[in-house]
């Protein structure tokens, strides 16, 4: 992407991030909370325009993102979350379903701004123009964060159940729409065991494993997961119920209202259940 053919207010996909193996302590490395909400491009020339992760129009959405414009200067691109806020905590169910009485934009990076693109500085000095240009207010926010002590900031982010923490090389140069391992992600994630009730053959992505738990004697459904793919499926096995169900250890962010696994994971499968 050739920055230089962009203006404010036109779309610019976000960089993304690589999960991490385990949290870690560096120096040279920020680390920051990892919200639980909406990526957001807030870009503004003459008129404000917030995008999504894919360039939807996030104020089409939320209209109530309007108000931003007050608190945002002009001639600036800034890379944010939207994050809905009830009781204290960031609610993602208001977010999908749009119920929340209250929503921020978490903003954590200065992409351009006075008359120039940022991409290529470091995020130090990027981070150094979002503090000159832009104040918390109203619905945005400035990110806090730490250097070098990413165990130590994970374990408060846990302990908090937070959605996970961001750690940034401080010299990474900004690559929109790129993943990068000098963006690494932990995630808090809580662990469980499941049984796999069902499966079912996807034509291009594989097996996927469909989730149950016993609640009163009697299976209740919470998700699905993709297979391992070192799990053999029964040469019998179109996609149907399981006449003998196994256990399956899970790892997931949480349970939703509606009782299903969010961002589930496979950790581990009774080794009987090897074909």
């Amino acid at each position: 992407m050739a920055p230089g053919r962009l203006e404010p207010g036109d779309f610019i996909p976000p960089m993304l991030a690589v999960t991490a193996k385990a949290p870690f302590s560096e120096s040279g490395w920020w680390f920051e909370t990892k919200w639980d909400g909406y990526r957001a491009i807030i870009s503004r020339g003459e008129a404000l325009r917030i995008y999504s992760r894919r360039g939807h129009d996030l104020i089409a959405w939320y209209p109530v993102l309007k108000e931003v414009g007050d608190s945002v200067p002009k001639q600036v691109v800034l890379d944010a979350e939207l994050v809905a806020w009830a009781n204290g905590r960031p609610d993602f169910h208001a977010l999908q379903q749009r119920t929340a009485d209250h929503y921020l934009l978490m903003v954590f990076d200065c992409l351009y701004a006075r008359g120039r693109w940022m991409l290529h500085e470091p995020l130090a000095i990027r981070l150094e123009m979002l503090h000159q240009e832009v104040q918390t207010r109203g619905m945005i926010v400035l990110t806090e964060g730490v250097r070098d002590v990413g165990e130590r900031y994970y374990q408060a982010i846990q302990s908090a159940d937070l959605e996970g923490v961001m750690a940034k090389r401080l010299t990474s140069a900004y690559l929109p729409g790129r993943r990068s391992p000098t963006w690494q992600k932990f995630l808090v994630l809580k662990t469980g065991w499941f049984w796999v009730a069902a499966v079912q053959r996807h034509p291009e992505n594989g097996w996927y494993w469909h989730l149950a738990e016993r609640r009163g004697g009697r299976a209740v459904p919470v998700g699905r997961v993709r297979a391992p793919s070192d799990w053999v499926a029964p040469m019998s096995q179109t996609g149907e119920e399981l006449q003998e169900p196994f256990p399956v250890e899970v790892s997931y962010r949480e349970i939703t209202r509606e009782g299903h696994l969010r961002h589930a994971r496979v950790r581990q499968w009774h080794p009987s259940t090897l074909a």
